[in-house]
């Protein structure tokens, strides 16, 4: 026999206690009574308490003993060696919204760790376990451990999010981690076949709740001031009235209420707001079974117009195109008068290079010469169509191709290509020591570029992404996404404040770190810091998901499934639960004797 917490075994210190307290001599009193005659038959007894006498049979005595042994065996934790069968898990616990339902008692999220937990505990010893979180970038936390402590304690300290779960990706990862472990994948879920054709067992927790939910907050400038339109869905019980409350920096400033049926959508729409807002949040009432999604958040961007200076000798195409743009500020001068330039957010330069490159903003290059950007191959002539690329994020271009006469091919391993020629990148994008630039390997009036519909779209899009303002402006993400931040060029130092208070510095270095802490719904703050010490500020809302996620029906089949392959191993065979019958059975007896001579 072996123990798991020898450590118990200290309880067999009760037994000499007990042996010690039947020795002892009881305390008596003199006391004055009126006759001897009964006290003489009480003789016998009073003997059998004299103290360090030897001692009598005493089975209450003897059960003691028996219960204090038994107990300290069962703290021990013993168990015998001998050949076993277990089966190897993978766990997936789901951590989406819906998993804060309450429509499962606490919610639908603790319930599932409990039962988690509980299967761990419960398992047998050399059982070996996989956890894996699924979220919006499900993620392997511990792979064939079989430390139980270890598992328990990263599924005690899992924390449910305010996004979905990548369902595809977390197929892969169970998959493959199955194969390597070769076990039974267990997902805790509020779901059925979430997985597809992948055999796994589902543990789900889901009663139907009751909620509704908002589903989208955006605003649009108006005469008279900010337009702010919000989406009231309703998935539960119909016929409740629904009232939508509109918040203006963490102000009351509208309430409008409805009566919505069951699977019934509205659009809310609120006039009026200040156009000098810093924040907006709209907020549902009453609380449901789901109270995450019952609110949004959006930050409002400034809509200051961007100095962008155009160096030139006379490029006329990009001048027109340039100035078309509403937040750009454009202005003009000639190379010969390109020294000592600054104050700008970005700079053009059209066939020329300063000697010195600005130190604040940003830059676009167009048929430079030999430079410090990028590498440039010779110029040579051009066969192929020139073709704006699918997988650059700069909306409605990828269809734009062109004609160029001659032009340069570009090497630079900071960008990623914008245009292609067969095989050769005639221009490249990207961040360049900290900075954003863009380089054009050709002439534009070496191309048909300018005549093109998509030329204006093209610079417009650039200066987007130079520039993000409207759609591409940093006010509000989903949860669980990462965001990449575009600083102003004049920034030596950017940290984002979350709605905890908490800090997290983003840059330096730069390039900007992606910023991957938006597991929680509310606003956060991205501040930037020049190097005169100057602060701007930027709220933005990171919002639920509700597609997919505010819906709380039950969705899909439950389907049967084999266990896993289970696999023989030499492992102790505990003895506890049966020591713990057997003081269950020994204190019953004491009891009853106990009973009868008393």
């Amino acid at each position: 026999m072996r123990f798991f917490t020898p450590w118990g075994l200290l309880g067999l210190l009760a037994v000499p206690a007990i042996i010690f307290m039947y020795l002892l001599k009881q305390k008596y009193k003199e006391t004055k009574v009126p006759s001897l005659y009964l006290w003489k038959k009480a003789i016998p007894e009073s003997k059998a308490q004299e103290p360090w006498q030897k001692l009598r049979k005493n089975i209450l005595m003897f059960l003691q003993i028996a219960a204090a042994a038994v107990l300290a065996f069962a703290l021990g934790s013993p168990y015998i060696m001998g050949k076993t069968q277990v089966v190897d898990y993978v766990l997936a616990l789901d951590c989406s919204i819906s998993m804060q339902a309450r429509d499962v008692a606490e919610s639908r999220f603790v319930a599932a760790k409990k039962d988690m937990l509980r299967l761990v505990d419960e398992a047998a010893p050399e059982t070996t376990f996989s956890f894996v979180l699924l979220g919006e970038e499900p993620s392997l936390v511990l792979s064939g451990t079989q430390e139980k402590q270890e598992i328990l304690r990263c599924i005690q300290d899992t924390q449910v999010t305010d996004g979905g779960v990548a369902w595809d990706k977390a197929k892969e990862i169970l998959e493959a981690e199955r194969d390597v472990l070769g076990g039974q994948i267990v997902v805790f879920t509020d779901d059925y076949g979430s997985m597809g054709d992948l055999p796994v067992e589902e543990q789900v927790y889901n009663k139907g709740g009751n909620n509704s939910a908002l589903s989208l907050l955006s605003y649009s400038e108006q005469e008279d001031g900010l337009s702010v339109l919000t989406r009231l869905e309703n998935w539960g019980v119909g016929g409740e009235e629904k009232t939508v409350t509109l918040y203006v920096d963490n102000a009351v400033f509208d309430t409008k209420s409805f009566l919505l049926e069951r699977g019934e959508s509205k659009d809310v729409t609120f006039r009026g707001v200040p156009k000098d807002a810093n924040s907006i949040m709209v907020r549902l009432f009453p609380e449901d079974d789901l109270m995450t999604d019952n609110m949004r958040y959006v930050g409002v961007s400034s809509s200051s117009s961007e100095r962008v200076l155009l160096v030139t000798e006379n490029n006329m195409f990009l001048e027109k195109a340039l100035s078309l743009i509403d937040n750009v500020e454009l202005y003009k001068a000639s190379p010969e008068k390109m020294t000592g330039i600054s104050g700008y957010g970005l700079y053009i330069f059209d066939g020329c290079l300063p000697e010195k490159m600005p130190d604040d903003g940003f830059i676009l290059l167009l048929n430079p010469p030999e430079n410090a950007y990028v590498t440039m191959g010779e110029k040579k002539n051009i066969t192929a169509t020139a073709r704006m690329l699918d997988n650059t994020g700069l909306a409605d271009i990828s269809t734009i191709s062109f004609e160029v006469s001659k032009a340069r091919a570009l090497n630079a391993n900071w960008g990623k290509p914008l245009i292609r020629s067969g095989g050769d990148s005639l221009a490249v994008f990207g961040e360049y020591q900290g900075k954003k630039t863009a380089v054009f390997g050709f002439d534009l009036h070496d191309s048909d570029l300018p005549l093109n519909a998509g030329f204006p779209i093209l610079f417009y899009r650039l200066m987007e992404w130079y520039f993000p303002d409207g759609e591409g402006a940093l006010t509000q993400h989903q949860a669980g996404e990462t965001i990449s931040f575009s600083l102003r060029p004049e920034t030596e130092k950017a940290w984002v404040i979350t709605p905890q208070g908490g800090k997290m510095v983003v840059a330096p270095p730069f390039p900007s770190l992606p910023y991957t802490q938006t597991s929680k719904t509310g606003f956060y703050s991205l501040v930037e810091e020049d190097g005169s010490g100057t602060q701007t500020t930027q709220i933005f809302g990171i919002n639920p998901k509700t597609e997919g996620e505010s819906d709380l029906t039950l969705k899909g089949e439950q389907k049967t499934v084999e266990g896993g392959q289970a696999k023989t191993v030499h492992a102790g065979k505990s003895m506890r639960n049966l020591l713990l019958l057997l003081l269950c059975a020994i204190l019953i007896i004491e009891w009853r004797v106990n009973c009868r001579e008393h």
